[in-house]
């Protein structure tokens, strides 16, 4: 652990815009339709101890039906509110003595701990959940981490180490003392796998009901082998039915296919995620096998029975997604019976790598699982995703089916990273900063 180092950064400036991103086709998940969503984007000037000064740049989808569905606020009061606290948090990284991202979200992050954020404009004041305080943080955090490493001249996967950080993984579980994320990361991938996803009213054959390009009609493009289901998490039984039918479509084009089930919170409880799991093993088995991981089956803030919620991770792994919004609630994870975490770049470079890595040290399952991202918030979480050893291996790359034309500008810098091409992407070898 160092206390300081010469890489330490101050912040000189930092500016902030946002990029509204409209969907080709709305986006449903559990019932709520994503239409459109705000990309947040922060430039930051930082210079490190040894008076080198560097740009660095961080985005983050401020995404309102997933981090604040509901409010008496509507969703474009909600946008606004976000909108509002990412500049408050980039001002806030403005100044003060130098220190490392890390360090400095740690700062950022204890101010919205203690006091929490709100909407003091509205009719009546209302809290702005965590998880979208994380987004907004997010935004910062990442453009932190890309100036830090910036002015180094180094990938910043490079230094998450004692050299450079003042903290190590015990400022989220005492027992990692002397640990750094360093430690757990992997030499850069440059091929990554993608993982397409089934939305709850998207057509599976060409003619189906639904609109846009069918199921079938993106993996004959594309090759996708890894697939990711929504499902609508009001009937176990017709969502067993979905996730056989998207396997039926899915194994035809390839005999190594990978299924993930994301309920985005629907189910009640336990019980109801096993009945879905009884129906789909006892009326299509092969299907059943293919699930590697379920996300996120219930709502976000319920406790169900931990010895409940552990006789499903046992049958397949069971992931705390929405739940998560802040890194000292990691050493609950095991206990309360899930089987490990989703990593999301959009929550900013600090938390994902606290997650991954004490995901690593402590055995669980971890993958990543974005947003919509498009643009820089792709390019960021295609290159963490290179870095981390991940029980499921793929990118999440939904915005080449929604809002391809969020990526135009960044096909013309990486084109391989915005091309398919017999299931995987191919990024460019690590720079300078996190991209």
């Amino acid at each position: 652990m160092t206390a300081t180092a010469d890489t330490d950064i101050t912040v000189r400036d930092a500016r902030v815009r946002f990029r509204e991103i409209d969907l080709d086709q709305p986006f449903m998940i559990s019932g709520r339709a994503i239409t459109w969503f705000t990309l947040a984007l922060v430039d930051v000037v930082a210079t490190n101890r040894r008076g080198e000064t560097a740009t660095g740049r961080g985005a983050s989808v401020l995404s309102v039906p997933w981090s604040w569905p509901t409010s008496r606020l509507d969703v474009r009061g909600r946008d606004a509110a976000l909108r509002r606290l990412t500049e408050r948090f980039a001002h806030a990284a403005l100044g003060g003595e130098p220190a490392d991202p890390v360090g400095a979200w740690l700062r950022l992050h204890a101010t919205v701990a203690d006091t929490g954020a709100a909407v003091e404009d509205a009719p009546a004041p209302e809290p702005i959940p965590r998880l979208a305080e994380l987004l907004c943080l997010g935004a910062v955090d990442n453009a932190l981490h890309d100036a830090w490493a910036r002015a180094a001249g180094r990938p910043a996967h490079t230094m998450y180490t004692s050299d450079h950080l003042a903290h190590d993984l015990a400022c989220v579980d005492p027992t990692l003392v002397g640990r750094y994320p360093g430690e757990f990361l992997a030499a850069p991938r440059r091929r990554l796998p993608v993982q397409h996803v089934v939305g709850t009213s998207d057509p599976l054959r060409p003619g189906d009901a639904g609109g846009g390009r069918s199921l079938e009609e993106w993996l004959r493009r594309d090759g996708v082998r890894h697939v990711k289901i929504k499902v609508a998490g009001r009937d176990p039984d017709a969502d067993a039915r979905r996730i056989a039918d998207v396997h039926r479509v899915a194994s035809a084009r390839a005999a190594d296919v990978a299924l993930s089930v994301d309920p985005n919170e629907g189910y009640p409880g336990p019980g109801a995620l096993g009945a879905m799991l009884d129906a789909l093993a006892a009326t299509a088995p092969d299907a059943f096998r293919a699930v590697a991981f379920v996300e996120q089956p219930w709502p976000r803030g319920s406790s169900p029975d931990p010895v409940a919620v552990r006789e499903q991770s046992r049958r397949r792994p069971v992931l705390m997604d929405e739940s998560l919004h802040d890194p000292a609630q990691l050493r609950h994870v095991r206990s309360d019976g899930w089987s490990g975490v989703v990593v999301k770049a959009g929550k900013g470079q600090t938390p994902a790598l606290l997650t991954y890595a004490f995901a690593r040290a402590h055995g669980l399952f971890v993958t990543m699982q974005d947003l919509t991202a498009v643009d820089a918030a792709l390019a960021h979480s295609a290159r963490l995703a290179s870095v981390f050893d991940l029980s499921a291996p793929h990118l999440e790359y939904n915005s080449r089916q929604y809002a391809p034309t969020g990526n135009r500008d960044l096909a013309t810098r990486q084109p391989s990273l915005v091309t398919v091409d017999d299931g995987v992407v191919v990024l460019d070898e690590p720079a300078a900063g996190i991209y």
